[in-house]
């Protein structure tokens, strides 16, 4: 093994431009400010499952979001499965405008964490850790409720979002 290579920095653009083809699902966290009373949310394309028992959850946000230190602040959260089509919820929960939900179809969960209409699937979750891993935070929380519904999942890749399409069989 070169462990010479290993110590060299890896340029930004070209690690993107090789991570870009990695297609990933896409999934809006979403609070309810606990300062304000208003929804929050951002959108991720790092969401996974990461334990069974318990059941944990994980993500990552880089350390410039606005919007995570208020979701942080909630202590718990709503994560919506995004479903092909959804890419205005997409565009909305990625926008640095005040009113994100402005234009979204929403309403508050048991946990008063907002779930948005047409999702795949919503997990409500509490905030158990936050670990720094270079610019980005690495989120584990542990799921409290979930529900899913039917559809196809919106997917990003190669700077695109787009549904999935199975491929046929030759």
């Amino acid at each position: 093994m070169n462990t010479s290579a290993a110590l060299r920095p890896i340029d930004p653009a070209h690690f993107r431009a090789v991570m870009r083809h990695l297609p990933t699902g896409v999934a809006a966290v979403c609070a309810t400010d606990p300062d304000t009373g208003a929804p929050s949310g951002l959108i991720v394309g790092s969401f996974q499952s990461l334990s069974l028992e318990p059941a944990l959850v994980t993500f990552s946000v880089t350390h410039t979001s606005t919007s995570w230190p208020r979701i942080a602040r909630a202590g718990q959260f709503s994560v919506n499965l995004l479903a092909e089509g959804q890419q205005p919820v997409c565009a909305a929960l990625s926008s640095r405008g005040e009113d994100k939900f402005g234009s979204l179809n929403w309403y508050a969960s048991g946990y008063g964490t907002p779930h948005i209409e047409g999702s795949l699937g919503w997990i409500d979750c509490r905030v158990e850790q936050e670990i720094v891993a270079g610019d980005h935070l690495i989120i584990i929380a542990a799921v409290l409720e979930m529900t899913a519904s039917k559809g196809e999942p919106l997917v990003f890749h190669g700077g695109r979002l787009g549904g999935f399409r199975e491929s046929q069989a030759a």
